[in-house]
């Protein structure tokens, strides 16, 4: 693919959210002033909606058919359930993938966190069949069926028998410690299984879900940056994550 004169990153942001979400908005404005970055804030086919259920694999082929649209790495940035997709393509095309910046990924869940939505959320979905899924703020609602939740666990990275997670790009990991959706020890054991040499994961005391990237997060990312900013771009030099 040759030398990057850039670092191309896309921004994928979560379920019920949209690219108006505080993390995409805070990204922009961090990578604005840096010469070297191409930063996009990635719309979805299907952002969601009440009208067609949402697909956590349709996400992941709108990915990937962006990130093809250039011979060039993707530095892919992701929110809660757009980390699943944004994983899965960092393993299966290492070969376009340079770096991932993950923040609260759902991953290592079960059909009970349908419950965080509301209580008694599950026992309605396997009477009915279907749930709706609230936006969050700027967000899109989407609706849920027993099937595509069932597909979206079953193509967990975290839910496979091998022992590592065949992922080699640097990875940078944030959850809060105060999450109630996805359980911050999932972030954990999802790092744990990483087999990139060059991995952070970073609690952030006293938030939940629904977090701002502070400064202690943004400088973690500038030195995700330069590590591969030192990989992918020429003449550069950078620190170690």
């Amino acid at each position: 693919m040759g030398i990057l004169k850039k670092l191309n990153i896309l921004y994928c942001h979560g379920l019920g959210s949209s690219i108006n979400c505080r993390h995409a908005t805070q990204l922009q404005a961090f990578f604005e002033k840096q010469k070297d970055v191409y930063f996009e804030r990635f719309l979805y086919k299907n952002p969601g909606s009440y009208d067609y259920v949402w697909n956590v694999n349709e996400w992941r082929r709108d990915i990937e058919e962006r990130i093809d649209t250039t011979n060039d790495k993707w530095i892919l940035m992701a929110t809660s359930g757009a980390c699943h997709p944004a994983l899965n393509i960092a393993k299966h095309r290492k070969e376009k993938i340079s770096g991932l910046f993950l923040m609260c990924p759902g991953t290592g869940l079960d059909m009970n966190f349908v419950d965080t939505i509301q209580p008694g959320a599950l026992n309605y979905l396997m009477k009915k069949g279907f749930i709706k899924y609230p936006p969050s703020k700027h967000g899109h609602p989407a609706l849920l069926s027993i099937d595509c939740l069932k597909e979206f666990l079953n193509t967990d990275i975290c839910n496979n028998s091998e022992q590592a997670i065949d992922i080699t790009c640097p990875v940078l990991t944030v959850h809060g410690v105060e999450d109630n959706i996805v359980p911050v020890e999932n972030s954990e054991r999802l790092m744990q299984r990483i087999a990139s040499k060059c991995k952070e994961f970073h609690r952030i005391p006293g938030v939940d879900h629904y977090f701002d990237l502070d400064d202690q997060v943004l400088t973690k990312l500038g030195r995700l940056m330069d590590v591969i900013r030192e990989n992918e771009l020429p003449e550069k030099i950078g620190a170690k994550l």
